[in-house]
């Protein structure tokens, strides 16, 4: 008859506790990857709605009655370096200032021609528009106010396009877990202007 001794496997223990201690680590990076990339966009978001909405609320077009063109209206009221400056504020902290970037496009309808023209500014990092505030004429809406100076005219339009380069620091534990953030955040908004009335 032989007996069976029960033998402990105590090397077992040793080998998988690394192995689950990488991947938990790995767990936790990537859940804080996340949030800061969640983090960080919804701060984006928040600040080009923002920007929009200062540029629309504040924008006073009654300088064309003077002969001003757009282009000579938005320069007098704005300055996109100020606002990107203020932008670069409202971001997550860590995040350098030249790699902030701000485009400002108005669409306006010229009250002596009744043509609708653009005009843009940029300032900071270089940023692309997905859709240029052309193709969203469309969502401009017309006045239906019996007066002579509103019937028919177009409102004018405002897009803020914030982008941040290279948002999350290379050196970061994020590289070390393979997480690959990326390398470049974009933003937009669109406000009706304020000065408009239906």
């Amino acid at each position: 008859m032989t007996i069976k001794t029960a033998s402990k496997q105590g090397g077992v223990a040793s080998i998988e506790f690394p192995f689950v201690v990488v991947g938990i680590m790995v767990i936790v990076f990537g859940l804080v990857s996340i949030y800061r990339l969640m983090y960080t966009q919804t701060r984006l978001d928040s600040t080009a709605f923002m920007l929009a909405d200062i540029v629309a609320r504040t924008f006073d077009d009654k300088g064309s009655t003077a002969g001003l063109t757009l282009d000579e209206l938005i320069d007098e009221q704005f300055d996109a370096e100020d606002l990107r400056m203020i932008a670069q504020r409202m971001l997550p902290t860590g995040i350098a200032s030249e790699n902030v970037g701000l485009k400002l496009e108005i669409l306006r309808q010229d009250p002596a021609s009744g043509d609708i023209k653009p005009a843009q500014r940029g300032a900071g990092a270089n940023c692309t528009a997905a859709s240029s505030i052309e193709s969203l004429s469309g969502l401009a809406p017309k006045s239906e106010r019996d007066e002579k100076a509103l019937k028919g005219r177009t409102a004018t339009l405002v897009q803020a396009t914030l982008c941040v380069e290279n948002p999350f620091s290379l050196d970061s534990q994020f590289e070390l877990t393979g997480f690959v953030l990326p390398s470049r955040l974009t933003s937009k908004a669109v406000m009706i202007g304020g000065r408009y009335a239906l």
